[in-house]
């Protein structure tokens, strides 16, 4: 990758390995990789050639630990020191300085280096056990922690969630209805917290305590669809042409909110809720389903850690095993927690378990260019992991328990959806129920127009024998010729409905086109799978629901709804026999006007 040197490789490969033997208690073995890593560096410092301070850092900590294991405590000061001369503030460094110290009983220095590391962190578990023994080796009176008042806290689980902006911030939940828009501009916001409506309180409102309270100003969710991780700075250009697509900030208050937020100390779901809804892992993993649209289920580690990757689930047969049946794994030994969206391709992310070591934020390697720790990492891989850990450490909910609340959920809304298609009535005169089943009615006019014609702007049907299209043109009038047009009673205007674009896995909903709701045209070169009307969109998901997969089969169906005869001149959509003869008309080339 751009901007690592081969010695940074040579490092971080030596210090996994240095790792992996000191997993393994191989104190002697994993001295030698991590001796060789520092080495590595020196022939790098040599070249003058930058190192970066963390891996440095760790070679020296990490081979302290080392020491330490093997009874080296001299050695292990030694390293500790080297490291904290890299990086002054390295907690890891103070605290294996502090072991080394205490087993050459010289506690008092053992003690100096705790009360440095909880300076920084004074909820640290291990460092305060450390601590008291110190203490109590010294003969002094054990304190217990200050915690500050003015922090609102919830400490659950060994876990703290607390609103850091709860002193300088007031937080509130609007809806479109009670703060709507109404101006171009983005400062054109107005708050009515008079109207009676029934809020849906999902934009959140934010203003600061200081002085006279200001007027609510909205947040807008924090930007995930980039890679970048400086400080957030205020958009500089007035007229706003991203709307709200924008990554810079719009004011200040969003650069406040953004900044906690990305660290996580904030979570914006959880300001408003109860305590018994922040702590329940059911709703938690539900809010997750809901927000990225997809289910989690198990998999075989295995098989998806293989190159190339497989997707195996457990083996219906024989649930013992994957379904990949060349290696036949274990599935319950080698299964991994995998989230799985469904749209128009499927796309697996896996996320694995939440240990003690795991930092609650994104690796900026996995984002740019790939981690190569992979599994080692103690950072999180994508966006759905860092939110399952989240809600792991937050309430204590187990991989398995997860599986289980998304399958009810799921199961939950295949009833509700069978339930509601079961209900809906279909409109239409007589006969019997059509194909395909219940679902919304088409209340839209249709017929089928010449593809080539409509291009051009103008609107020509075919003629009676269904050969060619009644514009001067003459068009042969076949089926991929043909475009169907639509129009509904709110606009008295066609509007063209193009073919269904998923004909197996079709998405859950069909959303409109971000283009052409922002430019009111679809740059995209390919069959853009977004709807390019609100006609459309209804159409599209009358297909789905009632397993449709032509045209031909929605006009048919809409003429059995409607009861819709056919023209009255006799022109059927059937092909004309072979004994019919076609006699051209002179009004038959008459000019189109356009709808």
């Amino acid at each position: 990758p751009p901007g690592i040197s081969t010695y940074d490789l040579d490092m971080c490969n030596l210090l996994d390995e240095g790792n992996a033997f000191f997993r393994e208690k191989e104190w002697e073995q994993a001295v030698g990789e991590y001796t060789e890593g520092l080495k590595v560096s020196c022939y790098a410092e040599g070249e003058e050639i930058q190192i970066p301070k963390a891996l440095l850092e760790s070679l020296y900590v990490n081979r302290a630990a080392a020491y330490h294991s093997m009874g080296k405590y001299d050695e292990g000061v030694e390293d500790c020191n080297n490291a904290l001369v890299v990086c002054k503030e390295s907690r890891r460094a103070l605290y294996r300085k502090a072991l080394c110290l205490k087993e050459l009983s010289r506690y008092m220095e053992a003690y100096d280096c705790t009360s440095v590391c909880l300076l920084s962190n004074p909820q640290d578990k291990q460092v305060n056990e450390l601590e008291r023994d110190l203490a109590v080796q010294l003969k002094m009176k054990i304190r217990k922690p200050y915690v500050s008042s003015k922090v609102r806290t919830l400490f659950c689980r060994n876990t703290v969630v607390f609103n850091p902006l709860s002193s300088t911030h007031e937080f509130l939940q609007a809806c479109s209805l009670c703060y709507p828009r109404e101006g171009p501009g983005i400062y054109s916001y107005v708050h009515k917290p008079d109207l009676v409506h029934n809020c849906k309180q999902d934009i959140l409102l934010c203003r600061r305590k200081a002085g006279s309270p200001s007027e609510w100003t909205r947040v807008r969710p924090i930007p995930t669809n980039t890679s970048f991780w400086g400080p957030f700075v205020l958009c500089r250009v007035t007229q706003r042409l991203y709307g709200e697509k924008c990554t810079f900030a719009y004011n200040q208050l969003e650069i406040d909110v953004w900044t906690v937020e990305r660290k996580g100390k904030l979570n914006r779901n959880l300001l408003f809720e109860t305590t018994a809804s922040k702590l329940d892992p059911v709703i938690s993993v539900i809010r997750l389903l809901e927000e990225h649209k997809g289910m989690f289920i198990f998999l075989c580690q295995e098989c998806y850690d293989s190159k190339p990757r497989i997707i195996s689930k457990r083996f219906s047969e024989n649930p013992a095993i994957c379904s990949n049946l060349d290696v036949c794994h274990n599935f319950d030994t080698n299964k991994c927690l995998a989230f799985v969206v469904r749209t128009h391709n499927i796309n697996y992310s896996k996320v694995r378990p939440l240990s003690g070591s795991c930092h609650l934020d994104l690796c900026h390697q996995a984002i740019r260019y790939g981690c190569q720790r992979e599994n080692s990492c103690v950072f999180a891989h994508s966006i759905i992991e860092l939110k399952t850990w989240k809600v792991q450490r937050l309430t204590g909910i187990s991989s398995e328990k997860i599986v289980e609340a998304s399958l009810k959920h799921y199961n939950k809304l295949e009833q509700n959806s069978k339930k509601e298609k079961g209900n809906r009535p279909s409109s239409g005169g007589g006969g019997g129920k059509p194909k395909g089943g219940g679902g919304k009615s088409l209340d839209m006019k249709m017929k089928f127009v010449c593809a080539q014609c409509w291009r051009g702007g103008l609107i020509s049907e075919p003629d009676k024998a269904l050969k060619y299209c009644n514009a001067k043109a003459r068009h042969t009038w076949t089926k991929d010729r043909r475009v169907l047009l639509v129009k509904s009673p709110e606009r008295s205007k066609w509007v063209q409905v193009r073919p269904l674009p998923h004909a197996k896995n079709p998405p859950l909903y069909y959303d409109m086109c971000a283009q052409i709701l922002e430019k009111r045209k679809c740059n995209y070169t390919g069959n853009c799978t977004f709807a390019h009307s609100q006609e459309e969109r209804e159409m599209w998901m009358y297909m789905k629901n009632n397993d449709l997969r032509d045209m031909q089969q929605v006009y048919d169906m809409w003429l059995a709804l409607t009861a819709q005869s056919r023209p009255a001149d006799g022109a059927t959509f059937s092909q004309p026999s072979s004994e019919e003869k076609f006699i051209a008309m002179p009004t038959d080339c008459a000019e189109v006007v356009v709808g």
